[in-house]
């Protein structure tokens, strides 16, 4: 059996583990008249089945461990349609803008680090210059040799190989 203590006010009702820290298993930690809920486990805001934070207003807050997170959608929704996707407390979204504003508005973020729409849609599509440098960095010490325009050209001539004959 699990035992709480439980505070009641004028506007809310709260309830903490024997440490003394906001906690509920089986339900809102803290509910207010008001019709606001927030969901707790040892202190920190979080669950794991919806809205770890929820207003009447239409308002939803996904946490896990106080950190903003939700993996199947965005991990905060506004009544005004704003959506604002998390991963880990950082803002992050990998199909697409991690914030979008009901009038239209988009940013893209990708571990918190923002990105132009541009950078965003090209992220996994490296240019062929890219790709060859990537390559030459990671399989060949260039600060040793000075064959790195002739690995790059050699490089870009095979892809373009490849894609010709349909092997890429």
């Amino acid at each position: 059996m699990k035992e709480y203590k439980v505070k009641v006010y004028n506007n809310r009702t709260e309830w903490y583990n024997l440490e003394g820290q906001l906690h509920r298993e089986d339900g809102p930690a803290s509910e207010n008249a008001n019709g606001d809920k927030s969901y707790y486990l040892n202190g920190k805001r979080h669950r794991e089945d919806g809205p770890a934070v929820e207003w009447p207003n239409g308002y939803k807050y996904y946490y896990i461990n106080d950190k903003l997170h939700r993996e199947d959608g965005p991990a905060v929704e506004c009544s005004n349609g704003d959506k604002y996707y998390f991963i880990n407390g950082k803002r992050h979204r990998e199909d697409g803008p991690a914030i979008e504003y009901s009038n239209g508005y988009k940013a893209y973020y990708i571990n918190d680090k923002k990105l132009t729409e541009e950078e965003f849609n090209n992220r996994n599509n490296p240019t062929l210059d890219k790709a060859a440098e990537y390559y030459a960095h990671n399989y060949f010490d260039m600060h040793e040799t000075n064959s790195y325009k002739e690995l790059k050209k050699g490089f870009i001539a095979g892809v373009e190989w490849e894609r010709k004959t349909n092997k890429v």
